[in-house]
């Protein structure tokens, strides 16, 4: 195995006349990021591990490590999020998306319908339903699903186990050259652990009769090691037919082979659950939240994926990796659909079936170097995905109207370089590219229409830049192109994906027991259609601005105390004509749609939220935990002309050693029992988790 290299900054003496040049550099419009350090190499503080600086030490580029261990590339200068291992191994969470939620202070929606039905994890402005619009990416591996007919990109993020989660970073917008499609509001990387010392375990339940456990374990050589992890879930919920239950296995092992390094695993997952369905306002504000619409709700979902990464040495200053995967799927779910109504068998018909069996695989290869003054990393790929999607009108889940039956295609390769380069000790340039091209083709089995079949490529430029001041601050910004496939290109393969370019700059600051960051960034949307979750209808093409602040500030108060804030204010606006959700044609027949003039809002944008976080260190092992969250009002999709109200929810954590190797957590979630909606569309409503005593037991050291 060869030594690992870095990249490094050097002090320097200032040079702030280079000033006037860069900020025209930086673009018209700012924004900023966090420095970022390789896992478990900062302080405590914000949703991550942040770099405490020497008053008179710039930090630059952040580290390329070339070599055969796993490693994630440097972020691009945008704001981004490092979790920490300790925050995510010591966060009590009810699933993945409330995970991140905690230790990412990321927007999120819970949909209320069971655990395969997908949330959403918004950014940026972005209503990113079925968190399509942000990719997820656990060990190479793209979990977003192409050519899907609930909506395109859908990612279900219960497929993470987050015992086994050993890091997890957030990038925001479209400034990575390593990422193409669904990574149009950001990316979340994840990396699972490839091996374990010894064994760890959760045990863990709610007042409601919710349950959850997970064991861990593993070995360590010098030359290999080995990881077994799996997860059971049983929820009980609080309304009625919301219980559900859930499975995650994970078998992960690495081994040296000659200079390089082997590894992979193998992941399955599956759940079944019940639906409660969507809450009508008029109830929801009688406060009658607890009712199922139809106790035949409910769905079930599996997945497996197995992959695998070879990394090799090239020289002294350079290395390469392929990894390659495989995955198949399939996906059922019965559901009320309000307004989605249907003629059968003598009534009226509000329940569909939407069914997605799939599978699909894909490759990449990637080669990265360090320069005398720089890195480069050089990078192609593909995937392919053949998908089989049906929607039919049910009653009591006997078919009663086959609307869909569709067969699709995915075809997609890449080919993506990334460039950076150290100036003086005060300037770094981050250059990169991607070219895309994607092919799909699409059939149906319910009617003669001929296959259709079209291709898109899309050129995606990203220019990022840095300036180091004095005293650890550091200016970023970055402007760069994006896109993502189109909602509904299962059945019409001809429709043009989105583009996007997004702009930001900022500036961060860390010292001794602090730190902060600020970021201004605006995305302009092109092609863009808005789905509605509720009614599973998506508006025509149009156009959008995205803008806003995004803040955050950590703080040591003393040894004991951390307090962390951290905000996003969000002014997303339509700049080009949508047709109305639910039909192309108004009631007098005349062709529908909006036609904004400049302030009309994304709908389903919140326009801000914000969290703030107290942790008291009360001993060895003993930590109090103070999380309160604000989400602004929002226009729900599909009810122009009304603004939901503003809401926050307070929860109170503590943990306590009860042995060696045994800690328990008591959490107190929703202390002050506030009514709130997660999510509101077309005048329904996924209500709130109310009040909810938990706790849970951890044995074992990580």
């Amino acid at each position: 195995m060869t030594p690992t290299h870095r990249l490094r900054s050097r002090r320097v003496t200032p040079r702030l006349a280079a000033i006037p040049i860069l900020l025209p550099l930086l673009g018209v419009f700012p924004a900023g990021g966090v420095a970022q350090v390789p896992p478990g190499a900062g302080a405590p503080g914000l949703p991550g591990d942040t770099l405490t600086v020497a008053d008179s030490i710039p930090v630059l580029l952040e580290p390329l490590v070339v070599g055969v261990e796993r490693n994630r590339s440097a972020p691009p200068p945008v704001a981004s999020i490092t979790v920490s291992p300790a925050r995510l191994r010591s966060t009590r969470a009810d699933n993945p998306y409330d995970l991140v939620r905690r230790v990412a202070g990321v927007e999120v929606h819970d949909q209320g319908q069971g655990p395969g039905f997908a949330s959403n994890v918004v950014m940026r402005g972005f209503t990113s339903d079925h968190s399509a619009d942000v990719l997820l990416v656990v060990d190479g591996v793209p979990v977003n699903l192409p050519i899907h007919g609930h909506v395109e990109g859908l990612a279900d993020w219960n497929v993470l186990l987050p015992a086994a989660v050993a890091s997890m970073r957030v990038i925001h917008g479209a400034a990575s050259p390593l990422y193409g499609d669904f990574a149009l509001a950001g990316v979340t990387e994840v990396f699972t652990r490839a091996d374990a010392q010894g064994t760890e375990s959760v045990l863990g339940l709610t007042h409601r009769g919710d349950l959850e456990g997970s064991v861990l374990t593993g070995l360590r050589r010098e030359n290999g090691g080995a990881l077994v992890a799996d997860q059971l879930r049983r929820q009980q919920g609080w309304r009625d037919n919301s219980d559900y239950t859930l499975l995650n296995l994970l078998l992960r092992g690495w081994r040296g082979v000659g200079e390089g390094r082997l590894e992979g695993g193998l992941s399955l997952y599956g759940t079944g659950w019940s639906s409660p369905g969507f809450v009508d306002v008029s109830r929801f504000n009688r406060q009658e939240l607890t009712g199922a619409i139809d106790e035949t709700d409910g769905g079930d979902s599996r997945r497996a994926v197995a992959h695998a990464r070879f990394s090799h040495p090239l020289g002294a200053d350079g290395a390469l990796q392929v990894t390659g995967w495989g995955m198949t799927s399939d996906y059922d779910i019965f559901l009320h659909i309000p307004g989605h109504d249907h003629s059968g068998t003598g009534g009226t018909v509000n329940q569909s079936w939407e069914a997605d069996r799939r599978t699909g695989g894909g490759g990449q290869v990637e080669y990265g170097r360090v320069l005398p003054r720089g890195d480069m990393t050089l990078g192609f790929g593909g995937r392919g995905d053949q998908a089989e999607y049906t929607h039919n009108a049910t009653l009591f889940r006997d078919v009663v109207d086959r609307e869909l039956d569709l067969s699709a295609t995915h075809r997609s390769a890449w080919l993506y370089g990334r460039f950076r380069r150290e100036f003086g000790g005060r300037l770094g340039i981050d250059l990169g590219a991607r070219l895309d091209h994607l092919a799909h083709t699409s059939s149906s089995h319910l009617d003669a229409r001929p296959d259709e079949e079209a291709t898109n490529t899309v050129a995606s430029p990203k220019l990022g830049l840095r300036f180091a001041l004095d005293r650890g601050v550091v200016l970023k910004g970055s402007s760069a192109r994006g896109f993502r496939s189109p909602v509904g290109i299962v059945g019409d393969p001809t429709r043009e994906p989105y583009l996007a370019w997004s702009h930001e700059v900022g500036a961060e600051w860390s010292g001794s027991g602090r730190g902060a960051h600020v970021a201004l960034f605006r995305t302009d949307v092109a092609n863009e259609r808005l789905f509605d979750p509720v009614t599973l209808s998506a508006t025509n093409a149009g156009s959008s601005t995205r803008q806003g602040v995004q803040a955050a500030a950590w703080l040591a108060l003393g040894d004991r105390l951390t307090a962390e804030v951290s905000g996003t204010w969000n002014h997303a606006r339509m700049s080009g004509a949508y047709v109305d959700a639910h039909g192309d044609q108004h009631e007098d027949g005349a062709a529908g749609g909006l036609a904004p003039d400049g302030d009309v809002p994304v709908p389903g944008v919140a326009d801000y939220h914000g969290a703030l976080r107290l942790e008291s260190r009360l001993g060895r092992d003993r930590t109090g935990v103070l999380t309160w969250r604000v989400v602004g009002p929002h226009v729900p999709i599909g009810e122009e002309g009304v603004t939901t109200q503003p809401y926050s929810v307070l929860d109170l954590a503590v943990s306590l050693p009860v042995s060696e190797g045994l800690l328990l957590d008591l959490q107190l979630e929703n202390t002050l029992d506030i009514r709130y909606v997660e999510l509101r569309s077309s005048g329904w409503v996924s209500p709130g988790q109310p009040r909810r005593l938990a706790a849970r037991l951890r044995f074992g050291t990580p």
